[in-house]
């Protein structure tokens, strides 16, 4: 399998980084009064309640919602399209036109994981707007920004360098370069950015420049026009000031409520801030890092527990912690192939280890039987 650069893991990956953000959310408004209505009388009866609950749903119903979506992490395991397929459902829900941020902050991930995620977001944002909101997007974090129409970066952003490397060399797969040029070039073109922008992002050797006349700016891939922003020695990368100024975002926002103000969401009485994307978030989180905090654990109990006692209590305390760490696997593939070093492979050999354990204990407790 073959992944995106900046990884640590023993197979080919694309660092991406994806954006870590704050969460205050809106205050929902009361609806408004028109001139010369009264309030209505307090009622006991049960239909004047819904009566009144009636009133006010559609009102509430009409105000756009405005998810942020946490997104911090390896490409496939901390920054997944599962998570954006659970925020695009529940957005559905309120119809078209809601907005979804994706707050990114990663530092590279798998291939096949952009893959999923390029045509997920595609799918969401005809139906959705759609913003990146970066911290820091390396490779497979900027090819994920790159997909979202609109882009703000935080003020110490950074995001570039698409490169695929091998894990275990660190050193550029060539034979790949020309078809993720053509890749990243195609992302930049379907966030309605220059395509000139996404080869020099790819390959060192990709020079480019532009100039820039009132709001109106010309990429080049060359080093000769007034503004440079990658010469032959690096991978593009822009901050946020290179960013803001050549058009490639639509601007800088320190917090989430500067990017309120920046896409025109803080109003009110017409949007609300729904929280479901960052408790989806926080979810996912919370079970990879326990993945990460308990497996290591259940490795060490595997070898212990039970040891002072032998024979069927070993045995039994064995497989109930081999058991959970297969578990783990089931909830978090990714975290335990390439965090915790423990892929389908060694699972496979944990399950038969269970089975031959069993059966151990079957023989042994026959034979502890009298005329055994």
């Amino acid at each position: 399998m073959k992944h995106l650069s900046l990884s640590p893991f023993k197979q080919i990956c694309i660092a991406c980084i994806l954006l870590a953000g704050q969460s205050q959310l809106f205050a929902q408004s009361s609806p408004a009064k028109s001139p010369g209505s009264t309030v209505p009388a307090k009622s006991d009866s049960k239909a004047g309640a819904k009566s009144a609950a009636t009133a006010v749903a559609p009102i509430q119903k009409t105000k756009k919602q405005v998810f942020v979506l946490p997104l911090d992490g390896m490409v496939g395991i901390g920054l997944r399209h599962d998570e954006m397929e659970q925020v695009e459902k529940i957005a559905d829900t309120f119809g078209p036109g809601q907005v979804i941020v994706l707050r990114i902050n990663s530092n590279g991930g798998l291939v096949t994981e952009g893959d999923l995620i390029a045509a997920t977001l595609t799918r969401i944002k005809n139906k959705h707007r759609l913003v990146a909101w970066i911290e820091k997007a390396i490779s497979g974090g900027a090819f994920t920004g790159l997909y979202c129409d609109e882009m703000y970066f935080m003020p110490e952003a950074a995001l570039g360098s698409i490169t695929m490397l091998n894990g275990a060399t660190r050193e550029e797969i060539t034979s790949a370069r020309e078809d993720w040029k053509s890749r990243v070039a195609e992302a930049c073109a379907a966030g309605d950015r220059d395509p000139k922008i996404g080869p020099a992002m790819v390959h060192s050797e990709v020079e480019l420049s532009y100039d820039k006349v009132g709001d109106k700016v010309t990429f080049y891939n060359d080093y000769k026009h007034e503004f440079k922003l990658s010469d032959n020695k690096e991978n593009l990368d822009f901050s946020a000031q290179s960013a803001e100024h050549s058009g490639f975002s639509d601007g800088t926002a320190a917090t989430e409520m500067d990017l309120y103000r920046e896409l025109g969401v803080n109003d009110t009485t017409k949007f609300e801030a729904n929280n479901a994307g960052k408790e989806i978030a926080e979810k996912w989180q919370k079970l990879i890092n326990g993945a990460k905090e308990e497996v290591p654990l259940l490795i060490q109990k595997r070898g212990i527990e039970g040891s002072s006692q032998g024979g069927v209590a070993f045995l039994q305390a064995r497989i109930r912690n081999t058991q959970k760490i297969v578990d783990w696997y089931k909830k978090c593939p990714a975290e335990m192939t390439y965090d915790l070093q423990i892929g389908e492979e060694a699972i496979e050999q944990l399950k038969e280890e269970i089975v031959q354990m069993r059966k151990q204990i079957k023989e042994m407790q026959a034979g502890s039987q009298p005329g055994g």
